[in-house]
């Protein structure tokens, strides 16, 4: 009765309760703590039933006090470390890593020409490992000879260089020269809407170069938007001429209409061009315009 008692209370997990299978298990108990010589123990029960299961834990890390290095590594085998653990007094051992190769001063086997490479070798002082290494060509040494033929504003010119080490002879370019220009010679003014023509000439080469203008300072259409265009149409737009934008620095065909309508007005040729003389006027007229709305202003703040 007694030995059929305790094969009852034996039975493995599986048939630990052989009717109630939805069981509702609590947190686990340990029954044995791990530590680095044996591996742990837990149980856990269902709440329902006597069903009861277990798990191990694995065991734990050695601890070690401290590590000592018992052989150094050198360039052909590995170093070794040992030290022992506070729990159990195990000794544990690890490996250290190959030391790296000591090189000596590079051995030159084969001296590097200007474009033949070298080749050196390193030997080490511990194992006498040898490594070979590529030595970079040394490249041409060129040091210039004298000039073979001077360079103009027409023609390129030349000079020979030597390599100092190999004797190899080059010929390089020189580039052309600048033309050296005269002052500009008028041909023919500008006249209203229609630019003048000058020209120059280089006193080296006699080449001439003509272009159309317009006198320095002068504004027209299409040119380069700028600030000068800006103050130009805040001028006209103050002097009631124009109204249109004065952000971009455009000179448009409104901004020609109102140097146009400011020319009519007062007795120039309405060219749409505003030449330093109209610019000169518009600029009287906007001063005295100013001028005037200053005198206003302070005689309304007399009254």
């Amino acid at each position: 009765m007694i030995l059929l008692l305790l094969g009852t209370l034996l039975l493995p997990l599986e048939t630990a309760s052989a009717e109630h299978t939805d069981h509702r298990f609590g947190s686990w108990r340990t029954k044995r703590s791990a530590t680095c010589t044996q591996t742990g123990l837990q149980f856990r029960y269902c709440t329902g039933c006597d069903h009861w299961e277990k798990r191990e834990l694995d065991k734990l890390p050695h601890t070690a006090d401290e590590w000592v290095v018992v052989l150094e590594p050198i360039c052909t085998e590995e170093g070794r470390m040992e030290a022992h653990c506070t729990v159990c007094g195990t000794l544990m051992r690890k490996a250290i890593e190959k030391a790296p190769h000591q090189y000596a001063e590079e051995e030159v086997l084969k001296e590097p020409a200007c474009l033949q490479e070298g080749k050196g070798q390193f030997t080490c002082e511990i194992c006498g490992k040898k490594t070979s290494v590529r030595i970079e060509p040394l490249g041409h040494d060129w040091k210039k000879t004298g000039v073979s033929q001077a360079a103009t504003c027409q023609a390129y010119g030349s000079y020979e260089e030597v390599c100092l080490r190999c004797s190899k002879t080059q010929t390089e370019r020189v580039d052309k020269l600048e033309h050296s220009y005269t002052e500009w010679t008028v041909l023919k003014e500008p006249s209203g809407q229609t630019k003048g023509t000058r020209e120059r000439v280089c006193t080296s080469c006699g080449e001439k170069v003509s272009e159309r203008f317009f006198w320095e300072g002068t504004l027209y259409q299409d040119m380069e938007p700028c600030e000068e265009v800006i103050h130009l149409q805040e001028m006209l737009r103050d002097l009631g001429y124009y109204s249109g934008s004065i952000r971009s620095g455009q000179f448009g065909s409104m901004t020609g209409s109102a140097v146009a309508k400011f020319q009519k007005a007062n007795g120039l040729q309405a060219t749409q061009v505003a030449d330093p003389g109209t610019i000169a006027q518009i600029e009287t007229a906007w001063k005295a315009l100013g001028q005037q709305a200053a005198q206003t202003a302070q005689e309304q703040a007399g009254n």
